[in-house]
């Protein structure tokens, strides 16, 4: 095996049996929805637009939840970039969203017996795996040392399915058995935040996802539950200047190590 990609669409919530790949390694590229990848010490959720990387002979196994839609990449060792002895998240740049997202269109409305589109679709993973050697392993991602409690996978599923600013705990309340008080303390000891936090950023993600994509801030807003579109943009301008603050400051780690190591 050199490199081998197919698409994966999951109508109900899916999850995988624990294994490991002794011979390739894997990537898994959320294009909608939701996927939590579980190892042995730590669970990560991710979200569209977010690729997982899984390193050779790492235990794990991945959940994906309903209505969600997943670009899976097996590859030899050589073919792409080692990020990692740890499953986690590798960034992405827009050309690899956008990239990724003609290839799920066009796997979607291709017919089953009609291989046209072979070849634009190898073309297309050929500029994925190039600018996948610009990328960098993240730590700054949703994850847990535990399981994720299964009374939070409705919310997460509604989060990602279809993120909105308005969406309450108390929606979920009654249907999970659990109060919205008790849901929060979930979310807290889960991924050390609260839900108003985890909700802002998963809200945010599918914004960053969508404005990089072309699409016009005033339909984002719309989308997404804002009341205005100055509201919207003052937390997306936020959101922005996080991640500008996040990357600086990585590199200055990066650069520091390195200075130390001369």
């Amino acid at each position: 095996m050199r490199l081998f990609h197919s698409i994966k669409r999951y109508a109900p919530t899916e999850e995988k049996a624990p294994h490991c790949h002794d011979d390739f390694v894997q990537l898994f590229y959320i294009h909608q929805g939701c996927g939590i990848a579980r190892a042995q010490d730590k669970s990560i959720l991710a979200v569209g637009g977010q690729l997982i990387w899984v390193p050779l002979n790492h235990r794990h196994h991945l959940k994906v939840l309903k209505d969600s839609c997943l670009s899976v990449i097996h590859a030899s060792p050589d073919v792409i970039p080692y990020f990692h002895d740890e499953m986690g998240i590798i960034s992405t740049n827009r050309l690899m969203v956008q990239v990724m997202a003609e290839m799920e269109a066009q796997d979607s409305g291709r017919d089953q017996n009609d291989d046209s589109n072979s070849d634009v679709q190898h073309h297309y993973l050929a500029v994925f795996i190039d600018q996948l050697k610009k990328q960098n392993y993240q730590n700054d991602v949703y994850q847990s040392t535990n399981d994720i409690d299964k009374r939070l996978l409705p919310i997460i599923e509604a989060l990602t399915i279809e993120p909105d600013i308005k969406l309450s705990l108390e929606r979920f309340a009654e249907h999970c058995g659990a109060s919205s008080r008790t849901l929060n303390r979930l979310f807290i000891s889960t991924f050390e935040q609260p839900f108003r936090e985890i909700r802002q950023q998963l809200v945010m993600e599918k914004a960053w996802q969508l404005s990089r994509a072309g699409v016009a801030h005033t339909d984002i807003a719309l989308d997404l539950g804002y009341n205005s579109l100055s509201a919207f943009s003052h937390a997306l301008n936020r959101f922005k200047q996080d991640k500008a603050s996040q990357k600086l400051a990585k590199n200055h780690n990066l650069l520091a190590s390195v200075q130390q190591q001369q």
